[in-house]
């Protein structure tokens, strides 16, 4: 197998694994609701669907990264690849955090994506693409909720329907997975 599609199937798995522990939490504490009952139920309250559309974009989004770099970048190989589990983290941060007024879980989300860039990245081509994976990532997510599939519920709608704090999530996994698909796919 070779090293792209090594990369694809590791964070596919990795998340698929993790997006929907992320996901269920969100229902489950009244950040989401689903208004769509197709398809089988993934792992809680997530629908099989979404597991496979988050998963799918991550990896291409790795792979895209890999592909456009020329060099593995900084941080521990052990740094990188416990990444994803930081992402997932910050994800389970946007469902437990204690105070969602006055913009504190979004300056807490900005600031540690950020710092997920500078321990994984600092380059301007992983800016690039954090920024870009951010965008559209969010606009998807909005286009989804204009369809009526899900919505953020009150509180966690600030963004045109959307959480404000998904830029900077998507920020991180891109981050997160680029540092990754670096490592797996740089030439030995």
């Amino acid at each position: 197998m070779s090293s792209t599609a090594r990369c694809f199937w590791f964070v596919f798995l990795c998340g698929a694994t993790l997006a929907p522990v992320g996901d269920h939490f969100h229902v489950a504490r009244g950040v989401t609701r689903y208004h769509t009952d197709f398809g089988p139920i993934w792992f809680g309250n997530s629908p099989l669907w979404f597991v496979v559309l988050v998963a799918s974009f991550l990896a291409a989004v790795a792979v895209l990264q890999g592909l456009a770099a020329r060099a593995r970048g900084p941080g521990s190989s052990a740094r990188v690849f416990l990444s994803p589990l930081w992402v997932a983290a910050l994800y389970l941060t946007t469902s437990f955090y204690p105070w969602r007024d006055g913009g504190s879980l979004e300056l807490l989300m900005s600031a540690a994506a950020v710092a997920t860039w500078w321990a994984l990245d600092r380059s301007a081509r992983g800016l690039a693409f954090g920024v870009a994976a951010a965008v559209f990532a969010t606009a998807f997510e909005w286009l989804l909720v204009q369809l009526g599939v899900f919505e953020y519920l009150p509180g966690s709608d600030e963004l045109f329907g959307v959480a404000p704090w998904l830029l900077p999530l998507y920020f991180a996994a891109s981050a997160a997975i680029g540092g990754v698909a670096r490592r797996m796919m740089a030439p030995r």
